[in-house]
């Protein structure tokens, strides 16, 4: 009689770890970072599994301060589609394959900038330079004083709207132009300045 259950209890412990196998659970995480910076992007990141078959959401998590994200529950062996979202970032699409209980894989959102620090110089060098703003309705200066501040300082206001270029762009872009005015005018400006233009500290 012991020996039957002792087989039986091998059995059992058998087929659980078959299971366990066959069936086993994997967990995707890294960090999500920026080409430009190497470094989490500045606007809050969400990391979304998309279903090869059928693009449903499935899963999703957003990145922590630091772009570290985790994605659990997920089935060991099988390809998934990460998509990764960020305002002011072009959506994009991972491919990762849950290879063992914790598959980790950082993935790097590629940025290109149309206003960079280069072009910062540029523009101020021809008397062409903005300042960048995102989410106002007007992509020009629409008030007087924004008019007087324009003429007096040589630069233009230059809106988005509501679906700006890439953040991290923005934000060497006019950072570099606050750099220049400073330098031709002291920090007198920066109390006239509108206080939507971006990354204005």
């Amino acid at each position: 009689m012991k020996k039957i259950i002792t087989i039986v209890l091998l059995i059992n412990l058998l087929l659980v770890s078959f299971s366990s196998l066959t069936f086993g659970q994997s967990v995707i995480q890294g960090y999500v970072k920026s080409s430009l910076t190497d470094l989490r992007p500045i606007t809050d990141v969400y990391v979304e599994i998309v279903n090869i078959d059928n693009p449903i959401l499935e899963i999703a998590t957003m990145a922590d301060r630091n772009g570290f994200y985790k994605l659990t529950d997920l089935k060991l062996g099988k390809t998934y589609i990460l998509k990764v979202s960020a305002f002011g970032y072009a959506n994009q699409q991972f491919e990762i394959k849950t290879d063992s209980d914790i598959t980790k894989s950082d993935l790097t959102i590629e940025v290109s900038c149309e206003y960079s620090k280069e072009h910062a110089d540029t523009d101020w060098k021809n008397n062409k330079a903005k300042l960048l703003l995102v989410g106002s309705i007007a992509p020009l200066a629409n008030t007087r004083a924004d008019k007087k501040f324009e003429k007096k300082y040589g630069v233009k206001y230059y809106d988005f709207g509501c679906v700006p270029t890439d953040f991290e762009c923005i934000k060497i872009y006019n950072e570099r132009i606050f750099e220049l005015m400073d330098s031709e005018f002291g920090y007198k400006w920066r109390d006239k300045v509108r206080k939507d233009v971006e990354y204005l500290k």
